[in-house]
């Protein structure tokens, strides 16, 4: 990490709003955070709410050279996808609280994805694989999930949220990734607060 003030990039992703668990885990995780590091910058981003446009072709032929003035409406998904990347780069530490939809992420943290994965900017390709260049950053990954995909569970094989996340970061460099996950949050009222009450306590002990 840098010297001087912690940056930290909090993302929630969970169309549930209040009723959310990723969306409390991931509170509690920054509530944490900030109050060891009371200078901390932190920046913001709810996807559910203000979720970024999915990769168009248009875009992509932006990418590859086409003049913007030739591309119509293209500016502002222009803007947002460069603030996108700029913040992520810029962050010291991201906490995200992660929504599991149907074994996977929610689309609207896909597109995130689309837009920090940016060959020569936070990777590159090079004749022994691609290289990450976003090193020395923390993850912490807040996930809820419905199900237990977890310790050899029936469900397990259809886990593809948090190994893909590791997956990503890992592929640009990052594998200081931490998680704080609670699962099977469908099968009683009482699993929930269980599981959401084992959850807060593991977010507490994260180091700050």
């Amino acid at each position: 990490m840098r010297e001087g003030k912690l940056r930290i990039l909090h993302i929630d992703t969970s169309i549930l709003g209040e009723y959310s668990a990723s969306r409390v885990l991931s509170a509690a995780v920054m509530k944490n955070l900030t109050a060891a590091n009371p200078d901390a910058e932190v920046s913001y981003l709810d996807l559910a709410e203000n979720p970024l446009d999915h990769l168009s072709g248009a875009h992509i032929a932006v990418q590859q050279g086409l003049p913007v003035d030739q591309v119509p409406h293209i500016a502002d998904d222009l803007a947002r996808s460069s603030e996108a990347l700029e913040t992520f780069m810029a962050a010291d530490v991201v906490v995200i609280g992660v929504a599991m939809y149907n074994f996977t992420v929610p689309s609207q943290l896909k597109a995130w994805i689309d837009r920090i994965l940016m060959a020569g900017k936070t990777f590159r390709y090079t004749e022994t694989g691609a290289e990450g260049f976003m090193g020395g950053k923390r993850v912490i990954l807040c996930i809820a999930r419905g199900s237990v995909y977890s310790n050899g569970a029936p469900a397990a094989p259809l886990e593809f949220a948090e190994s893909y996340l590791k997956g990503i970061f890992g592929f640009i460099g990052i594998f200081d990734v931490e998680t704080v996950i609670a699962e099977g949050l469908a099968i009683s009222p009482e699993h929930r607060e269980t599981a959401v009450g084992g959850a807060l306590e593991a977010a507490g002990a994260l180091p700050a």
